[in-house]
């Protein structure tokens, strides 16, 4: 398992793609979002507070792009054949399985340390350190809904299909939850649909953390999220193959 699992990370690691829309954007995000919003700011606590706020959107938005990415690789896998191929060797489906799952959590990693660096020596945010390590913790636990939405995507759609849902759903989630405007700036209805994104609670969850308030309600709700699409996936994964070619 732990030869598959390093050999699955080092072939998405190697792709471009991946360092460039979960790594590098976000990180660049951060700094111009907070250079042209927080030169608005009066004081130096009011710069701390956009510092903060998009630092945490960009965190998320990098992480449930990593997360996505990494395991909706099931559907493109079982359109090569790269999944029967996987037949050969003594591995049961759960362990394949397991082994995105775990890419999916490591590959959220570099973006989450990335622009938490940018965030700490380019934009100045200001966090203790049991802070900035709580952050980090809960950040990344958090994306396991984000991992597991994207094995419901993976085993539910084809290869052109998926290609086409990560791109779009990366944009819905970061739009319509708060990551690149903030929610208190919708209208009131849209309001309503950005609380009902599993990317708003997962940005209120760093929110929490940074402003010193409970990440409990947030933690709870992206819990929820994350059985909700397991169950999924676990219901679709046992009507499709998980090694067929295609359908």
């Amino acid at each position: 398992m732990t030869d598959l699992l390093v050999f699955q990370l080092r072939r998405v690691t190697r792709s471009w793609q991946y360092l460039l829309f979960t790594v590098l954007l976000p990180a660049l995000f951060t700094v111009f979002f907070t250079k042209v919003f927080g030169a608005q700011a009066a004081d130096p606590a009011e710069y701390q507070e956009y510092a903060r706020d998009y630092m945490v959107s960009m965190m998320c938005y990098g992480a449930l792009g990593a997360a996505l990415g990494a395991t909706i690789r099931l559907s493109f896998d079982r359109a090569s054949g790269w999944l029967r191929q996987l037949r050969v060797l003594p591995l049961p489906a759960r362990t394949v399985v397991a082994v995105d799952v775990a890419v999916g959590m490591v590959l959220v990693l570099p973006s989450l340390l990335v622009v938490a660096l940018v965030g700490r020596f380019v934009n100045d945010v200001e966090l203790g350190l049991g802070s900035w390590a709580v952050l980090l913790g809960a950040l990344w636990l958090g994306s396991g809904a984000f991992v597991a939405l994207g094995m419901l995507l993976g085993l539910a759609l084809e290869e052109k299909a998926a290609g086409a849902a990560i791109g779009i759903l990366s944009v819905v989630l970061a739009a319509l939850g708060g990551l690149w405007i903030p929610v208190w700036l919708f209208p009131d209805g849209l309001q309503l649909v950005a609380r009902a994104m599993p990317s708003y609670w997962y940005g209120e969850l760093g929110r929490a953390v940074v402003t010193g308030g409970s990440p409990a309600g947030a933690a709870l709700v992206l819990a929820g999220f994350a059985l909700l699409f397991t169950a999924a996936a676990l219901a679709v994964g046992s009507r499709r193959p998980l090694h067929a070619v295609a359908g």
